[in-house]
C-alpha cells in the first residue's frame, strides 16, 4: 500500500506539474475517487488539497462542477469518460485535449493521473473486501 500512495502523490503533487497544476489535479483525484465510490480515497485527497487554498472553481471539480472553460470541460470530459466509461475513450478525447491548449506531456501526466487514481480505487475496494471476507 506504500508503494500505491506513493504513487498517488507522485502524480497528483509532482515536482513539474506542467499545465496542470496541483489543486486541479488534486480535485480530479477527488472526482475519480467519488466515482468509483471510494469516500476513504477521496477524503485522502481532500485533506491534501484544503492545504492547497484552491480557488472555489478547481474545488467545484471535486465535487462533479463541469468545465468553466473550453480547456476545463475537455479535461473533465477525459476523465469522466476513462473512469466511468473507458470502452467510450478515444482519440477524439486526445484530439479536444490537444485544441484545449495542453501539451504532449500534459495529455500524458493526465492519463497517469486518471489510471493512477483508478487503480487506487480499486485496490482499495479489495482490500474491504477481503477484510470483511475473512474478518
Amino acid at each position: 500500500m506504500q508503494l500505491c500512495d506513493a504513487s498517488g502523490q507522485a502524480v497528483v503533487t509532482p515536482a513539474a506539474c506542467g499545465n496542470l497544476p496541483h489543486a486541479q489535479r488534486c480535485a480530479i483525484a477527488i472526482r475519480i475517487a467519488r466515482a468509483n465510490g471510494s469516500e476513504e480515497l477521496a477524503t485522502t485527497y481532500a485533506t491534501l488539497l484544503a492545504t492547497m487554498q484552491p480557488a472555489p472553481a478547481v474545488a467545484a471539480i471535486a465535487d462533479g462542477a463541469g468545465g468553466a472553460d473550453a480547456r476545463e470541460a475537455a479535461i473533465l470530459s477525459y476523465v469522466d469518460t476513462v473512469t466511468l466509461t473507458p470502452a467510450k475513450a478515444s482519440r477524439a478525447h486526445i484530439d479536444a485535449l490537444l485544441g484545449a491548449g495542453l501539451t504532449d506531456s500534459d495529455v500524458v501526466s493526465l492519463a497517469e493521473l486518471v489510471a493512477c487514481i483508478n487503480f487506487q480505487a480499486r485496490v482499495l475496494a479489495g482490500v474491504r473486501l477481503v477484510e470483511e471476507t475473512f474478518a
